[in-house]
């Protein structure tokens, strides 16, 4: 019997993954599902701040300079 993951493809590791996706971070929290001290706190939801995130909201705006 063949391994299943041999037919499947193989599994990517973090550096392939990062490249299929442009190299972008996911830079978002999850969202939690209750909030355990009312009224919770609103706003941004970014763990990080830098032009390499997905979501534009994470992304700096002005432009960085070198």
């Amino acid at each position: 019997m063949k391994n299943l993951l041999e037919q499947a493809g193989k599994k990517l590791n973090k550096k392939e993954l990062k490249s299929i996706t442009g190299g972008l971070l996911n830079c978002i929290e999850p969202t939690p599902t209750f909030c355990p001290d009312p009224p919770c706190q609103g706003g941004s939801r970014c763990k990080i701040t830098s032009p390499s995130c997905a979501q534009l909201e994470c992304r700096p705006n002005h432009p960085i300079e070198f």
